[in-house]
């Protein structure tokens, strides 16, 4: 069985999280790699440093809403002035424990967010993805 996609990457602080979303994406064949960051900092330093080598960026990000040092939406603004040239391939999926409508209309209302989830993920969601 091919993998759905060749990397995701995982920002989010809680590690416990991030060991489920990494159980269920290898488990189910969804991606082949997975870059994982416990902050937006450290992620954004990742892409910035390999943003012109396009087989080294995600197809999809997996983003925490709610992070020390840089929130998900800081991001999300961070992630805008890298000016990635690969127009669409790395979709931003925010996945929160938050079920404010707030929270959900700033994400419906940000470009580069491809969609939001509540924690935690199943596999259905990402199989939609």
């Amino acid at each position: 069985m091919d993998f759905k996609y060749n990397k995701i990457m995982i920002i989010d602080d809680d590690e416990i999280d991030n060991y489920l979303v990494k159980v269920l994406i290898k488990n189910n064949k969804i991606a082949e790699q997975i870059l994982e960051f416990n902050s937006g900092l450290d992620a954004i330093k990742y892409l910035e440093e390999n943003k012109e080598i396009e087989e080294n960026l995600p197809e999809v990000i997996l983003l925490d809403l709610y992070m020390p040092l840089m929130d998900g939406m800081e991001f999300v603004k961070a992630f805008d002035s890298l000016n990635l040239n690969v127009s669409g391939k790395c979709k931003i999926c925010v996945v929160s424990g938050s079920v404010d409508d707030n929270d959900i209309l700033k994400t419906k209302n940000t470009n580069n967010i491809f969609s939001y989830t509540t924690k935690p993920i199943t596999v259905d969601f990402l199989e939609s993805l």
